[in-house]
């Protein structure tokens, strides 16, 4: 009994252990399973090359990018090759559009970053973006700015593409009364961007408006077009401009004159055209937006969902070269993609879980996947070691060489390396230049800026002008910030402004004639002071430099002449 009493003890543990260990097992297989759905929920884009290490490029309360995540993204798409330079030798010819844009695909994107099918995700307003292309774009304060554009990975949320009344009638007649409910400009979806919450970062305001470029400069969206690329047909919406036909007579799509082509089957069909007006919306008004929809010839996508043979694709040939790991998202429900159905007021076109693409109504409710422009030659600046000004303001640092005569060292020029004994001085300031007008021409973000009068007092301070309508002058100082630390100090000098008020008058024509007479004067000044006097730059201070300070006072010369 002893025994058996024993055994049967023996049993009981081993049952408990058995259930513990199952118990375990199913806990494990649970989390298992949950991790596997959190994974696959995140679609294919889950194995990118994250920028940073999928640390945040912006934040929203110090308006300021993440200087090691731009750093990151700087070092894995170019390498030590000059960004520019790198586009122009590597962007591939675009074959199918008036104006063709340099466009560095996203495979070469991803072959470059070291992950074929997933290419790189860069993190931006909390939500993942994959890099789907980069190429220039000449915008109003860059030429030759370097554009990254970001595709959202996932969906975020829904939206009906418009909500007409649709009437789906078989015939050309019936369908004329749906006209505007595939134009992407008056669409609810486009609203939904400029209009919701969690789109807002990138829809307006300081980020989209000083790092977001519109679509309006990006040469390929101005003149885009499917025709000729899989033998299909222009879509409506895919171009700001009339669709351009290199292949009139052989094709269905519309010419520049806005003509439906030669297909008998669409009959009298009428494409929008620039000048279409839809419930007071142009045509092309989405080219002013900072966030978007993409087209399907931009995205790609396989054939039509359903169709295994024949049918129409379009892959390889679109403008983004996105991989199937990339077109792809998570979940069943279809994205919508900004192109209008070629023969129908009443479908646009929506990208599957699968990358396929299909035609909707535009009624239904779909997923919502936008793109944007990264100016990342102005996001590069903003995080810049140094005070950068911009390109058209015409600034330029300044030395003064061994032989005592002042030189440019080239707009741009954050490292300072001709700094003399250490003081950083920018010139080509003209007189009178308002403390506003200079903030506007710098590149840096800014809440990240000070600046101090010559008597050490504070008349700017991060994004607030303390001192109004204040002149900036010879002698001023600006700060650069990184939180609370000065990452950058520059001081300003205004050729001819000699005794540092900002303006050239009678007090600086008498104090530049005492420089001329005393060497030691000269030689005591501070650098941007010296470089101020500096008129006629010979090498010596004379009253010759005195005299044209008079002629400027006089209006017979501009001062600007002598920079």
């Amino acid at each position: 009994m002893k025994n058996l009493k024993t055994k049967s003890k023996s049993n009981v543990i081993l049952s408990k252990t058995l259930l513990v260990a199952m118990l375990i097992i199913t806990i494990v297989s649970a989390v298992v399973m949950l991790s596997f759905n959190q994974v696959f929920a995140l679609g294919s884009s889950n194995g990118a090359v994250q920028a940073g290490g999928g640390a945040e490029l912006w934040n929203n309360v110090t308006n300021t990018f993440n200087p090691n995540v731009v750093n990151d993204i700087k070092s894995k798409l170019f390498g030590t090759t000059d960004p520019v330079a790198y586009i122009e030798s590597n962007y591939v010819k675009e074959e199918y559009t008036l104006s063709q844009g340099k466009v560095v695909p996203a495979k070469a994107i991803n072959k470059k970053v070291g992950n074929a099918q997933d290419g790189m995700v860069v993190t931006l307003g909390g939500k993942k973006w994959m890099v789907a292309s980069l190429t220039l774009a000449d915008t109003p304060n860059h030429k030759n700015s370097v554009i990254m554009t970001l595709y959202l990975a996932q969906n975020e949320g829904t939206s009906i593409y418009s909500d007409f009344p649709i009437k789906t009638g078989a015939g050309v007649g019936s369908d004329s009364v749906n006209f505007g409910a595939n134009m992407y400009s008056s669409s609810t979806v486009r609203n939904h961007l400029l209009t919701a919450d969690n789109w807002s970062l990138f829809s307006s305001g300081y980020f989209a408006e000083n790092y977001l470029v519109q679509p309006k400069y990006i040469n390929y969206q101005r003149n885009l077009t499917r025709n000729g690329r899989d033998d299909g047909t222009d879509l409506k919406n895919d171009t700001l401009g009339d669709a351009f036909n290199p292949y009139k007579g052989n094709n269905y799509g519309w010419d520049a004159s806005g003509t439906w082509g030669s297909k008998a089957e669409y009959g009298t069909h009428v494409p929008y055209d620039e000048n279409t007006t839809v419930n007071g919306y142009r045509y092309n008004d989405w080219g002013e937006d900072y966030i978007w929809l993409p087209s399907m010839t931009e995205t790609g996508a396989l054939k039509e969902e359903g169709v295994t043979s024949g049918g129409s694709y379009i892959d390889d040939e679109c403008v983004w070269k996105l991989t199937q790991n990339q077109r792809k998202h998570s979940g069943s429900t279809w994205s919508w993609l900004r192109s209008g159905n070629y023969g129908t007021y009443s479908l646009s076109f929506v990208l599957g879980s699968s990358g396929a693409y299909y035609n909707n109504y535009v009624n239904l409710n779909r997923g919502v996947r936008p793109a944007l422009h990264l100016n990342l030659s102005s996001a590069v600046l903003g995080t810049a070691s140094g005070i950068a000004p911009t390109n058209e303001s015409g600034y330029d640092y300044q030395t003064i060489d061994k032989n005592n005569i002042r030189q440019n060292f080239g707009a741009l020029n954050n490292n300072h390396s001709a700094s003399v004994n250490g003081r950083n001085v920018l010139g080509k300031i003209s007189p009178n230049t308002k403390l506003a007008t200079f903030i506007a021409n710098l590149e840096n973000s800014k809440s990240s800026i000070k600046v101090y009068d010559s008597k050490n007092n504070l008349i700017y301070d991060k994004g607030v002008e303390v001192v109004a309508n204040q002149i900036i002058g010879t002698g001023y100082r600006v700060e650069l910030y990184n939180g609370t630390t000065a990452t950058d100090i520059v001081y300003l000098s205004v050729l001819g402004d000699v005794n540092g008020d900002g303006r050239i008058t009678a007090s600086d024509v008498m104090y530049l004639r005492q420089i001329a007479s005393d060497k030691d004067l000269f030689n005591n000044l501070y650098t941007e002071y010296k470089l101020a006097s500096m008129v006629i730059n010979k090498g010596t201070i004379t009253s010759a430099d005195s005299e044209i300070l008079i002629g400027v006072m006089d209006y017979k010369l501009r001062i600007e002449i002598f920079y």
